[in-house]
């Protein structure tokens, strides 16, 4: 499938399938939604008309977010950030910075809250 001219890029099958294995569930803290089930959002959205947009669509500026948690983010201000060890932390609109944990094979990811204020 081609994408039309000007589309941001679209990440490939094999890494989406690289960040739902990653994620194994929603990132948002406390959603226990599986991953499979989920939309793949950019951390940082990639911008169509910058060079070097190839990163962007990589699997470490992807992460896994239920739809009801894909809208919360779009309308609601909570910000992630995925770090190189799988971690996602979110940071909240109050400022309040919560972590999910990378999924382990043997559970459900565990999420905290950092006090960043």
């Amino acid at each position: 499938m081609h994408e039309p001219p000007g589309a941001p890029p679209r990440p490939s099958s094999t890494t989406i399938a690289r960040v739902l294995a990653r994620d194994r569930t929603c990132t948002f803290p406390g959603c226990t939604v599986a991953a499979f089930r989920c939309d793949v959002d950019h951390v940082v959205p990639p911008d169509p008309r910058a060079p070097g947009t190839d990163e962007l669509v990589a699997a470490g500026n992807l992460i896994a977010l239920c739809r009801h948690h894909h809208v919360v983010r779009a309308r609601t201000g909570w910000r992630p950030a995925l770090t190189a060890a799988g971690e996602v932390r979110w940071t909240a609109p109050s400022g309040h910075v919560y972590a999910r944990a990378r999924a382990q094979a043997s559970g459900a990811p565990v999420s905290r809250s950092y006090a960043s204020r």
